[in-house]
Protein backbone atom coordinates (compact mmCIF):
# COMPACT_ATOMS: atom_id res chain seq x y z
CA UNK A 1 0.00 0.00 0.00
CA UNK A 2 1.32 3.56 -0.60
CA UNK A 3 1.93 6.09 1.45
CA UNK A 4 -0.12 9.64 1.31
CA UNK A 5 2.22 12.05 -0.72
CA UNK A 6 4.73 9.63 -2.45
CA UNK A 7 3.54 10.02 -5.96
CA UNK A 8 1.37 8.74 -9.23
CA UNK A 9 0.26 5.34 -8.17
CA UNK A 10 1.18 2.95 -11.22
CA UNK A 11 -2.13 3.03 -12.87
CA UNK A 12 -1.65 6.85 -13.25
CA UNK A 13 1.52 6.47 -15.50
CA UNK A 14 -0.38 3.71 -17.58
CA UNK A 15 -2.91 5.91 -18.06
CA UNK A 16 -0.83 8.65 -19.17
CA UNK A 17 0.90 6.72 -21.41
CA UNK A 18 -2.58 5.25 -23.12
CA UNK A 19 -3.90 8.87 -23.48
CA UNK A 20 -0.17 9.95 -24.72
CA UNK A 21 0.26 7.01 -27.50
CA UNK A 22 -3.49 7.83 -28.35
CA UNK A 23 -2.14 11.41 -29.06
CA UNK A 24 0.38 10.14 -30.96
CA UNK A 25 -2.06 7.77 -33.06
CA UNK A 26 -4.55 10.40 -33.30
CA UNK A 27 -1.95 13.43 -34.79
CA UNK A 28 0.21 10.99 -36.96
CA UNK A 29 -2.97 9.83 -39.00
CA UNK A 30 -5.65 13.13 -38.54
CA UNK A 31 -2.95 15.65 -38.08
CA UNK A 32 -2.17 16.47 -41.81
CA UNK A 33 -5.06 16.29 -42.69
CA UNK A 34 -6.48 18.97 -40.13
CA UNK A 35 -3.30 20.90 -40.73
CA UNK A 36 -4.61 20.93 -44.68
CA UNK A 37 -8.33 21.58 -44.00
CA UNK A 38 -7.38 24.71 -41.80
CA UNK A 39 -5.08 26.30 -44.13
CA UNK A 40 -6.77 25.48 -47.24
CA UNK A 41 -10.14 24.90 -46.81
CA UNK A 42 -12.28 23.49 -48.95
CA UNK A 43 -9.48 21.77 -51.76
CA UNK A 44 -7.93 20.04 -48.93
CA UNK A 45 -10.43 16.72 -49.29
CA UNK A 46 -9.60 16.50 -52.99
CA UNK A 47 -6.07 16.98 -51.88
CA UNK A 48 -6.21 14.22 -49.17
CA UNK A 49 -7.76 11.98 -51.47
CA UNK A 50 -4.91 12.35 -53.97
CA UNK A 51 -2.29 11.92 -51.79
CA UNK A 52 -3.91 8.70 -50.57
CA UNK A 53 -4.20 6.95 -54.27
CA UNK A 54 -1.17 8.38 -55.14
CA UNK A 55 0.98 6.50 -52.50
CA UNK A 56 -1.20 2.93 -53.39
CA UNK A 57 -0.84 3.95 -57.17
CA UNK A 58 1.01 0.90 -59.04
CA UNK A 59 2.09 3.55 -61.69
CA UNK A 60 4.16 5.38 -58.92
CA UNK A 61 5.23 2.54 -56.31
CA UNK A 62 6.57 0.26 -59.37
CA UNK A 63 9.39 2.73 -59.45
CA UNK A 64 9.29 3.86 -55.81
CA UNK A 65 8.90 1.01 -54.03
CA UNK A 66 6.78 1.02 -50.80
CA UNK A 67 6.61 4.25 -49.44
CA UNK A 68 7.86 5.54 -46.44
CA UNK A 69 7.05 9.03 -46.25
CA UNK A 70 5.00 11.86 -47.22
CA UNK A 71 5.37 15.43 -47.35
CA UNK A 72 3.24 18.22 -48.73
CA UNK A 73 3.44 21.98 -50.01
CA UNK A 74 1.17 24.60 -51.07
CA UNK A 75 3.30 26.41 -54.01
CA UNK A 76 0.68 29.58 -54.89
CA UNK A 77 -2.37 30.09 -54.22
CA UNK A 78 -3.46 33.67 -55.90
CA UNK A 79 -5.40 36.23 -54.64
CA UNK A 80 -9.14 34.97 -55.92
CA UNK A 81 -8.71 31.45 -53.82
CA UNK A 82 -10.16 29.80 -57.29
CA UNK A 83 -6.83 28.57 -58.25
CA UNK A 84 -4.00 26.36 -56.41
CA UNK A 85 -0.84 24.42 -57.21
CA UNK A 86 0.16 21.81 -54.84
CA UNK A 87 3.16 19.88 -54.45
CA UNK A 88 3.78 16.59 -52.63
CA UNK A 89 6.38 14.51 -51.77
CA UNK A 90 6.37 10.91 -51.78
CA UNK A 91 9.79 9.23 -50.25
CA UNK A 92 10.00 5.63 -51.55
CA UNK A 93 12.39 2.44 -50.61
CA UNK A 94 14.10 2.74 -54.10
CA UNK A 95 13.33 6.20 -55.58
CA UNK A 96 10.96 9.26 -54.59
CA UNK A 97 8.05 11.04 -56.55
CA UNK A 98 7.47 14.83 -56.65
CA UNK A 99 3.91 15.31 -57.87
CA UNK A 100 2.27 18.30 -58.75
CA UNK A 101 -1.06 19.02 -59.14
CA UNK A 102 -3.36 22.36 -59.95
CA UNK A 103 -6.88 23.05 -58.94
CA UNK A 104 -9.11 25.31 -60.20
CA UNK A 105 -12.70 26.26 -58.72
CA UNK A 106 -15.71 25.18 -61.28
CA UNK A 107 -18.34 28.07 -61.61
CA UNK A 108 -20.39 25.73 -59.30
CA UNK A 109 -18.02 25.78 -56.72
CA UNK A 110 -16.58 22.17 -56.47
CA UNK A 111 -12.46 21.90 -56.99
CA UNK A 112 -11.01 19.73 -59.88
CA UNK A 113 -7.95 18.45 -60.22
CA UNK A 114 -6.72 19.88 -64.00
CA UNK A 115 -3.31 18.63 -64.45
CA UNK A 116 -0.98 16.65 -62.96
CA UNK A 117 2.72 15.92 -63.18
CA UNK A 118 5.08 13.16 -61.50
CA UNK A 119 8.87 13.63 -61.31
CA UNK A 120 10.80 10.55 -59.98
CA UNK A 121 14.35 10.83 -58.76
CA UNK A 122 16.40 8.11 -57.02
Amino acid sequence: MQAKGRGFPNWGYMLLGVLAFAAFCFFKNMGQQTLMKAMLGEPADLIAKAMSSARVSPRITSRTGRITAKNFKVENLNAKKDSLVFRFLLDGERADAAIKIWMTKRPSGNWKIVRSDTLFTK
